[in-house]
């Protein structure tokens, strides 16, 4: 081979290597970019059914983080995460709105920025959500949004919530992530608050079952399901409660072995 092809080839070869060194760096960089957000348990401020709603205090913030989650660029931390910190402070509620409490709670999560929000049950069958967008090392308010229509309108209200937290935080959606954020089917208000109440029977299923207390954690889990598949077909197919039906039937199988 001659000197200047034997050159020619060895640059071609390190520009190759080079390009599969920077590949994986490049992409380890784009992720270090995403923004972690953790979804704080809403506040439950209505006027109207207030203590019937009580459960969307922490299934608002359950079905706001599946929604960020088809955020590719963000990175939002589990509900069962936030529930294991809560569990492991011994939170109540007048702790949860304590600014230096939910500050560490900020930070115990390796969250950037943390998500607050209350809900109003109006008269008229309107409902408000409102939302603030809080920098955990400062607490610091960013930005603040919220959302006002019909209890039936919930899920689209929901995701144009998810838009506007999405614009607050710098984040531009691509067009298969704006398409995701569209609700298919709407479905029946009543449909989201029994998936809220399933969610506390699962969490008491998972705590009983910690505690070696599996009878009573079987009998929590068949409970979640029940609400689960209720919520499926009252919200028209609301994938969420079809995947966490699934869940809580694996699980009930496991305690029955």
């Amino acid at each position: 081979m001659k000197p200047f092809v034997r050159q020619w080839a060895a640059i071609v070869v390190s520009g190759i290597f080079l390009l599969m060194v920077m590949a994986p760096i490049k992409a380890d960089a784009q992720s270090s970019s995403a923004k972690t957000i953790a979804v704080l348990y809403f506040e439950n401020n209505s006027v109207v059914d207030k203590d019937k709603l009580d459960p969307l205090k922490k299934g608002l913030a359950d079905m706001m983080i599946t929604e960020l989650s088809k955020i590719k660029s963000l990175r939002v931390v589990e509900r069962r995460h936030i529930q294991s910190i809560i569990d492991e402070l011994n939170l109540n509620e007048t702790d949860m709105v304590d600014k230096s409490t939910t500050q560490k709670m900020g930070k115990l999560l390796g969250a950037e920025v943390m998500l607050f929000g209350g809900f109003s049950n109006l008269f008229k069958d309107q409902l408000r959500i409102d939302v603030r967008i809080v920098r955990t090392e400062t607490g610091e308010t960013l930005k603040a949004d919220e959302e006002t229509g019909e209890l039936d309108e919930f899920l689209p209200m929901l995701q144009s919530l998810v838009k506007k937290i999405a614009k607050d935080l710098d984040v531009k959606l691509s067009s298969s992530e704006e398409d995701q954020l569209e609700a298919k089917n709407e479905g029946k208000f009543s449909g989201y608050v029994k998936y809220a109440q399933a969610l506390n029977y699962e969490d008491q299923g998972r705590t009983l079952e910690k505690n070696g207390k599996n009878s009573e954690a079987k009998t929590a889990y068949e409970n979640a399901k029940t609400l689960f598949q209720k919520a499926v077909d009252e919200s028209e197919g609301y994938e969420p409660a079809k995947q966490k039906a699934e869940e809580m039937a694996v699980l009930i199988s496991k305690l029955k072995k």
